[in-house]
């Protein structure tokens, strides 16, 4: 026995027998989502993973950038500027010695020329949130100097008798010469 054809509603409000409301989903589009949404997900996972790699980079290069500018504000000026690290605060200084108060003890945090604020660099927030300064070691201390040569030397004001080590995150590391004062920076 043949049955007659059932009747389609034209109404949207509600579900007939020809399947959902308008306005659904179907299970095709759904699957399509989800697929794009994974090879999104895929592409960006390395991308997010090397973050604090790259801010590891940029705050090594800043340091490489700091105590170069440090070493050459000794030669031009003529007088001793230190570079001092606190691994505690993450964080590391520049500072001038004052000419009629020479030695460590009468250098003072220099200005920053642009922004007006003191040489004072901080990791491990905004954008090098998640890099810390691992060690800084400067035959045995935590600071460095550069005379009117631009050679280096210790908290005792002799040369050093080591390479200068700072280690970032990631071992991202820069290194200051023994008797020239070269600075270098190696990534891991």
């Amino acid at each position: 026995m043949i049955r007659p054809a059932r009747r389609l509603r034209t109404d949207s409000s509600t579900a007939g027998p020809a399947g959902p409301a308008a306005g659904a989903y179907t299970t095709i589009e759904l699957v399509t989502v989800i697929v794009i949404i994974a090879i999104l997900a895929v592409v960006a996972s390395p991308t997010l993973s090397s973050i604090n790699d790259t801010r590891a980079a940029m705050a090594a290069r800043l340091l490489l950038k700091d105590l170069t500018f440090a070493r050459q504000r000794a030669v031009a000026t003529g007088t001793t500027t230190w570079v001092v690290f606190d691994t505690n605060a993450e964080s590391w200084s520049i500072l001038g010695e004052d000419p009629a108060s020479p030695g460590r003890s009468g250098a003072t945090v220099l200005t920053d020329p642009v922004s007006g604020d003191d040489d004072t660099r901080v990791v491990d927030t905004g954008s090098f949130a998640g890099v810390q300064l691992i060690s800084a070691a400067v035959d045995g201390d935590v600071e460095v100097g550069f005379d009117w040569l631009g050679r280096p030397f210790n908290a005792s004001e002799t040369a050093i008798a080591s390479a200068g080590v700072i280690t970032l995150t990631g071992n991202h590391v820069v290194n200051v010469a023994v008797s020239t004062g070269h600075i270098t920076y190696t990534a891991p």
